[in-house]
């Protein structure tokens, strides 16, 4: 008897070593061998599924010149929604030149987008957002501003845009410059394109004191307890050097001076000096108010020295976590970078226990949450992309990973099978047992299991929206919106269902 437990704990193992160390590869599911390419377009930007699961994605394509917004819609597998826009192409309103790109799915499956952009390139201060809604089939949303547009022109002050965030259904929040003081500052809109006058000073929050901190928004996210968090850099000091920074704003504009150094933390990582860019680039707030930022570094001249990308970890308090990494930062060094060269560091997100960080449009590594490097992915820790280059990274389900780019400069879409890490432990029989039974499937208010489970309840971006304390046969799914959910059971033993 004690061979066999023996030997069936060896299975275990062994089964659970090939999950959890196997390599990073293209899903051959998906598209055709992993990818889809959509022809006589440029660049994906940004990538979100629809309440019905299916690949919303967004960008542009150049044409003599000229920036066109194109949108595809494919299927959860990379199939392209023929039916949508002009076989399953949109191509929207023509522009001189793309700056910032949001993309958003409203509750009722509508695409929103905002779009910044140069109204005139031979005036350095004609800066301009569209908001653009269309219909689940790409036509344009008649009931929405005019024929489906608003168009917000920046006038005073005259505005440049770094940043857009549209997370919150009531207001967009936008970083970047005022082009008369050149201040940094944050602009707050409702979806109507009004400026909200009693945020900050009639809508505007300036990100300076003039004396001890400049903040210029490279990031922006609302916080789950509303408050506003902005990271990018501090150049204070100096126009030549600038030193990483973040502050925290209350939902009507003011600092949060409970968090961090009276709402402020900013520190240079670099050797000081007329060469030397550092700058957050992306930030996740984990389900215990933790925040971990990516980040990079760069020199404007070649420099002989790698320039790493970062990520870093700080309590929900603002203040830095020194038992993640080296003193609260994991570095990743990629290589010397030519003269005038930026390093593109972009993704930050959570898988299981660990981190994915997508940068540099090819690289993506896995750290694990004391902050070091997850040798088990991938089997070194890093995947190199080939024939591709992405702008845009969002988990679906569990274990695979979406990203959006291009491809011989066409839109690309790839789907990259990854391991999933757990916070629960690996038991003997995980592997043994079949998925419960889950049912109805579509569930409008409760789904029910055919036994007692403990579950946790994911979006189609892997987050944690439901989670049971102790074992259930069944849940109350009414308050969550129509669409695709997985449910995740003891074992790491995954389902899928719909609620209505």
């Amino acid at each position: 008897m004690k061979k066999i437990k023996a030997f069936t704990l060896l299975i275990a193992i062994f089964i659970a070593t090939n999950i959890y160390a196997q390599p990073v590869a293209l899903d051959p599911t998906f598209g055709e061998n992993g990818m889809v390419v959509i022809p006589n377009t440029s660049e994906i930007q940004l990538v979100e599924f629809d309440n019905s699961g299916n690949i919303i994605a967004a960008g542009y394509t150049i044409n003599e010149g000229k920036y066109y917004l194109t949108i595809v819609k494919t299927d959860s597998d990379g199939v392209i929604d023929l039916s949508f826009g002009n076989n399953g192409v949109v191509n929207g309103t023509e522009i001189s030149k793309m700056l910032r790109l949001s993309l958003k799915i409203t509750d009722a499956n509508k695409i929103f987008i905002a779009e910044s952009f140069y109204a005139d390139p031979s005036q350095s201060n004609d800066y301009r957002t569209t908001y653009m809604r269309f219909n689940e089939d790409g036509s344009v949303d008649e009931t929405f501003g005019d024929h489906g547009k608003i168009i917000i022109d920046y006038s005073n002050p005259p505005f440049r845009n770094f940043s857009l965030n549209t997370e919150n259904n009531d207001f967009l929040l936008f970083g970047g410059i005022d082009m008369n003081s050149y201040d940094p500052c944050i602009l707050k809109y409702n979806y109507d394109g009004e400026l909200d006058k009693n945020f900050g000073e009639n809508g505007i929050v300036y990100l300076t004191d003039h004396e001890t901190f400049k903040i210029t928004p490279m990031v922006i996210k609302t916080l789950s307890d509303q408050s506003i968090f902005i990271g990018g850099f501090d150049h204070m000091d100096s126009w030549g050097a600038t030193e990483l920074a973040f502050c925290k704003l209350t939902s009507n504009g003011n600092l949060a001076t409970d968090f961090a150094n009276n709402g402020l933390w900013k520190m240079r990582i670099s050797i000081a000096g007329m060469e030397e860019f550092e700058y957050f680039a992306d930030v996740m707030e984990k389900s215990n108010g933790e925040l971990v930022l990516l980040g990079t570094i760069y020199s404007i001249r070649a420099s002989n020295n790698p320039k790493p990308v970062f990520v870093c970890n700080f309590h929900s308090n603002g203040g830095i976590n020194e038992n993640f990494g080296t003193d609260g930062f994991y570095y990743y060094r990629f290589g010397i970078l030519p003269e005038r060269i930026r390093p593109s560091a972009q993704k930050i997100l959570q898988n299981g226990s660990k981190y994915i960080a997508a940068f540099q449009h090819d690289k993506i590594i896995s750290i694990n949450h004391n902050g070091t490097l997850d040798t088990a992915f991938n089997n070194t820790g890093v995947f190199v992309c080939e024939n591709y280059a992405f702008e845009d990274v969002k988990l679906q389900g569990t274990n695979k990973l979406i990203l959006g780019g291009r491809s011989n400069g066409n839109f690309a879409l790839v789907r990259l099978n990854i391991p999933y890490t757990s916070e629960v432990s690996i038991k003997q029989n995980n592997y043994l047992n079949d998925l419960p039974l889950i049912f109805p499937n579509p569930a409008k208010d409760y789904l029910y299991f055919n036994a007692e489970k403990q579950f946790e309840i994911m979006d189609l971006q892997g987050r944690v929206l439901l989670k049971s304390e102790k074992p259930l046969q069944s849940v109350n799914v009414s308050h969550l919106k129509a669409g695709v959910y997985f449910i995740r059971f003891e074992g790491d033993r995954v389902g899928k269902f719909v609620k209505e």
